[in-house]
This record gives C-alpha cells, structure tokens and sequence, in this order.
C-alpha cells in the first residue's frame, strides 16, 4: 500500500480547493458590464374603471409597446421602436445633452442641457425604467447568480403598489409592475446582451444622420423635416418629459 505524504496530501487538498472555488467563482460571475449592454422591452399598459358601488371592473384593452436600452459608457440611446423616435443622451461633467434621432426623416436635434426644461435623473435615463428608489422598497427575495442575480422588491402606497425586479450585476430592470386602481403599467425584459461591436455599429449609425441645433430649428422652415416640427409645435421639453413620465413612479 502506497503511502502518501502529509505535504503531498496537504498540496492534493488546496489544489481540490481551489480548482472548487475557481469554478464557483465562474459561476457567480458576470462578464457583461453595466456600462456597455443593450436590453429589449415590453411596455403593456391596461386603464380599468372601477365602480365602488357594485364591485365591477372594467378592462380596457391592453396596449403593448417596444423600447430598447443601449448604453455605451457615458452615452444611452433609448429607443422608441413604434414611434421610430430614439433619444441619444450624454453624460459628462453632470450635465446631460440629448439628440433626439428621427428614423422616418434620418434626422436629429441636438439639444444643450440648459435647452431642456425637464431633465431627468442620469439614473432614470441609463436604466430606461424610472422606479421608485430601492432604499424606499421591501427586499423580499434574491436568487440565482452572475448576471442572472435577482433581487425581488415590493413597495405599497396609499394608491399604488410597486414589484420591481432589480438584476444588480446589470443595473437593469428585468420586470417592473405599478398598479393602481385605475391602471397598470408593466415593463418585461425580454432579451439583453452585450456585444460593444454590435452597440458601437449602432451608435455610428445614428451619428451619420443630418443633424440641427435645437437653437437653430425656427430658422430652418425650408427643410420639410424641421418645417413639420414647427407646424406640429414640436418642444424637446415636453417630448422628453412624455417619454421618462409615462411610466414613471409617483
């Protein structure tokens, strides 16, 4: 019988351990960065008409709607796919710019932060779906690992309830639900990736659209584009304000 030796042993042992921990390790890891990653979106909206009297609820159809998150370091484009409007936000210094991309027209706007009346949190921006803040919110459940780690919130008001569930390895909302006694808006992640060749290409894409200064736009009614803006009474303000509101969190 062959006898081992105690160092041989002990080095047998820490290289079990280690190969156990390394393979752990790969497990719980996430090598998608959260600055770099582009997230696909279901935004289903339902009004109901609730008559206290009789207890009856009314259900109007529900409406669904595509948006994509893509965000590349400082920069986010949030992309309207039924409207065929994406907003190009940056971030730097503490000062947000937009360019508001128009794919019907290949055009953009570009907008200065002073230019914006509404600004919304850098926060609301880079993860599309404005929620209430997870310090206000009721963990009730994590599971799972790497970039798949969830973490489950809850959060009741007087008129609204809130589920959220947050992937923190992503900073990304996977489901997100307010309810209320008049309506219920719900956003579902359905696919994600993070591919900075695939989000680069897209980028570039909109920068080689012909692009106005918002300052400059009333001085322009001969372009058809901006001409339809002007006659439509076009305001990047209340645009901007329409986009991060309608599911925002009150």
């Amino acid at each position: 019988m062959k006898i081992i030796s105690v160092s041989r042993l002990t080095l047998l042992l820490f290289t079990i351990l280690a190969v156990t921990m390394s393979v752990s390790s790969t497990a719980s890891e996430c090598k998608i960065l959260p600055k770099v990653l582009s997230a696909y979106y279901d935004f289903d909206q339902q009004k109901s008409n609730n008559s206290e009297g009789n207890k009856i609820q009314t259900l109007a159809a529900k409406q669904t709607q595509l948006f994509e998150l893509h965000r590349y370091n400082n920069r986010v484009l949030q992309r309207d796919i039924n409207q065929g409007v994406n907003d190009i936000w940056s971030h730097k210094g503490n000062r947000l710019s937009l360019n508001r991309a128009f794919e019907q027209y290949q055009h953009t706007i570009e907008y200065q932060s002073n230019e914006l009346r509404y600004q919304p949190k850098w926060q609301d921006i880079f993860q599309l779906v404005a929620t209430p803040d997870l310090d206000k919110m009721q963990l009730v459940e994590q599971k799972n690992s790497g970039c798949q780690l969830e973490q489950h919130y809850f959060h009741k008001t007087k008129t609204s309830e809130y589920q959220l569930v947050w992937l923190p390895n992503l900073q990304l909302v996977k489901f997100f639900e307010l309810k209320s006694p008049t309506l219920t808006r719900q956003w579902s992640l359905t696919n994600y990736q993070g591919s900075v060749e695939q989000i680069a290409v897209l980028f570039a894409e909109y920068s080689r659209y012909q692009s106005t200064d918002y300052a400059d736009v009333g001085d322009n009614e001969s372009t058809p584009f901006l001409a339809a803006m002007i006659n439509q009474g076009f305001s990047a303000s209340q645009n901007t304000r329409a986009l991060h509101t309608h599911h925002e969190a009150h």
